[in-house]
């Protein structure tokens, strides 16, 4: 179970009511579909840079699991990829990205697909598969890497980034509740209660996801697993990287990274914080992982086998 401080309701809706009076009225409430998906798109390369500078998406058929809108898969497509395929639960969400994609980036739209992961069958297998800060919502982790795994094909790679439970983003609930590490201070029941009384309050910007399928999406909702559109397992890093390597999957390397970047004394302590256990929980900013399905190992003529994965993973 999930450690918190589990600080009651009243705390939380208090604190909250200030930090919010603070901070004012965020642009982001009132953002489109059309400027998320070009959020995506922009970010797509810096995110490259720093997390997976080296992989190569040439000629590659990518699939963006938990791509939500979409809005990477342009990205991909100019970095070489000769296919996209984004892959989402969401039917809404897919409908309207493949919709805007096919507006704003009619070039590369004829070569992405969306598809939902029941229904998906790549046309060949796959080369390169992302989990792009999708990897807290899923519910069923072991799952979908034996999917993502059999879409693979023999030699392919997944990359995983996002955080674990303890980042002081983890709860995504601070567009409601301005309170970095919210969901270590608060139980999940005052953290509820806080949303509703937000959302509810006099003069409230209802966000994109609010817009699409209402207020009441929050309603009824008792825990965080089940926050609406974007359910959460709750894995801490420890936990992640257990599930990883659990899969059939070759985990070949997982990195933490600090919370600030740079040579400075601040960057060097954070990077040393990110590298100690326990402590990394807190105090990380993202992890990326990348996995090998084992390519096929001849053993006789016409007999194919594929090793197991050894689960072994670099620090």
């Amino acid at each position: 179970m999930p450690l918190s401080l589990n600080l009651p309701s009243p705390v939380c809706l208090a604190l909250t009511r200030l930090c919010r009076a603070l901070r004012g009225t965020r642009a982001a409430a009132a953002r489109s579909s059309a400027d998320y998906i070009e959020y995506q798109y922009r970010s797509s390369d810096t995110l490259r840079q720093r997390f997976f500078p080296d992989l190569d998406f040439m000629n590659c058929a990518v699939a963006d699991v938990g791509s939500g809108l979409g809005g990477r898969a342009p990205f991909f497509i100019e970095a070489g990829a000769r296919r996209v395929y984004c892959i989402d639960i969401n039917q809404a969400e897919l409908a309207t990205g493949s919709r805007i994609i096919a507006e704003r980036f009619p070039a590369a739209a004829s070569r992405i697909e969306f598809a939902h992961p029941e229904s998906f069958q790549p046309r060949d297998g796959l080369d390169v598969a992302m989990l792009i800060d999708a990897f807290e919502h899923l519910v069923d982790p072991a799952a979908v890497l034996a999917q993502v795994y059999g879409w693979l094909r023999p030699g392919g790679l997944l990359w995983v980034g996002s955080f674990g439970w303890y980042h002081y983003l983890a709860s995504h609930c601070l567009e409601h509740i301005p309170i970095p590490w919210c969901h270590v201070l608060f139980s999940e029941r005052a953290i509820l209660n806080t949303i509703r009384a937000v959302i509810h309050a006099r003069g409230y910007q209802p966000n994109l996801w609010e817009r699409l399928e209402g207020l009441g999406r929050w309603d009824g909702v008792s825990t965080l697993k089940d926050r609406p559109g974007e359910p959460l397992n709750m894995l801490s890093l420890r936990g992640v990287r257990q599930a990883l390597a659990a899969s059939p999957f070759e985990l070949r390397s997982f990195r933490v990274y600090g919370l600030r970047s740079g040579r400075g004394a601040v960057g060097q302590i954070a990077g040393v914080a990110a590298r100690v256990p326990v402590v990394n929980e807190l105090l990380h900013s993202y992890y990326a992982a990348v996995l090998v399905k084992p390519p096929r190992v001849e053993i006789a003529a016409g007999d194919y086998r594929e090793p197991a994965a050894s689960g072994a993973g670099a620090g």
